[in-house]
């Protein structure tokens, strides 16, 4: 029922779209819905309302802001369009500053992740419990950033106070770590961790949401030069292919694909500032795909990057 009423609701935002069912039909129709949402000023209107500060969201969920430099971690709650502060936990101990690069440089990462495991460490040095990071993430593994086990964790269980409580980690105090546990569902939650802030702009959040429906159209259609327009020059796939090689591999489906009917959705569209030492405007946007065609289908999660290049947003990583 909500569905039909956002449908309806969209239907009569654009009256046009009636008057093109009435005297063309359908197929028209659907096409004309299909040009409005690769539309910037549609996205622009529908997220006027949204708090969009730390990204953009279609589901609920939690946002752990960790500032490394402050060594402070806040605690967000968005929900339907607003965010609100739950709390924050101040005096964190966290690694060296700077990038992490390599196992055992003792950095903390810059960067966005999500909380992979809630586990109870065999090792009472990391306290009474910890979150298991999905450090390193897609965009780290293309920067050749190794190391593993970045945890959100507590402080020794003997009470003893060390000096390398961290290693790279977010260290909390033991009754702080138990009562994030209690405040958040860690399955919903996004790690943002930096040195400097980046927010998101609506207009940002607009452009790149009429981008990847504008991408996702030319996929749809088979059309390789327009998708190809979509893809920077120093793309690079998770498999390590480049533009060229990802080129090469898309014609070959392309062509196989051309005469058949492709459909994609995109559902649980996330749109998020990552930080990173370099200060560029990159989003990390990831979503449920589901494609389907008469030889194959594909339902699963998908990630991209995109970076704002001569004054547009393109596609430099994909999952």
């Amino acid at each position: 029922m909500k569905k039909i009423l956002l449908f309806l609701s969209f239907i009569l935002s654009y009256g046009s779209i009636i008057d093109t069912y009435r005297f063309e039909g359908i197929k028209p129709a659907l096409n004309e819905i299909e040009k409005t949402i690769q539309s910037k000023n549609y996205w622009l209107n529908r997220i006027k309302n949204l708090n969009v500060k730390y990204g953009y969201y279609e589901n609920n969920s939690y946002i752990l802001l960790c500032d490394k430099r402050l060594k402070k971690l806040e605690v967000l709650r968005y929900k339907n369009g607003g965010i609100n502060k739950i709390t924050e936990f101040n005096n964190l101990i966290v690694g060296k500053s700077g990038q992490k690069q390599k196992e055992g440089d003792l950095r903390t990462p810059i960067g966005i992740y999500s909380l992979k495991y809630k586990i109870i460490p065999k090792n009472t040095f990391y306290g009474p419990l910890a979150f298991v990071t999905s450090y390193p993430n897609l965009y780290d593994k293309l920067h050749k950033r190794d190391g593993h086990g970045i945890w959100i964790h507590g402080k020794p269980l003997d009470g003893e106070s060390r000096p390398d409580l961290s290693k790279g980690c977010i260290v909390l105090d033991n009754d702080k770590i138990e009562k994030l546990s209690k405040l958040i569902n860690y399955q919903k939650t996004t790690l943002h961790i930096f040195e400097k802030p980046f927010y998101a702009t609506k207009d940002d959040i607009a452009s790149i949401l009429a981008l990847i429906y504008k991408w996702r159209w030319e996929w749809q259609n088979s059309n390789l030069k327009k998708y190809i327009s979509f893809y920077s020059k120093d793309f690079h796939r998770s498999n390590g292919s480049n533009l060229k090689e990802f080129i090469a591999y898309k014609k070959r489906v392309f062509r196989n694909k051309k005469h058949q009917k492709v459909s994609i959705f995109f559902k649980n569209i996330k749109i998020l500032p990552y930080p990173n030492a370099k200060n560029q405007k990159i989003y990390l946007v990831s979503f449920y795909e589901e494609y389907f065609s008469p030889t194959y289908t594909f339902k699963g999660n998908k990630e991209i990057f995109v970076r704002k290049e001569n004054n547009k947003f393109k596609i430099f990583i994909e999952k």
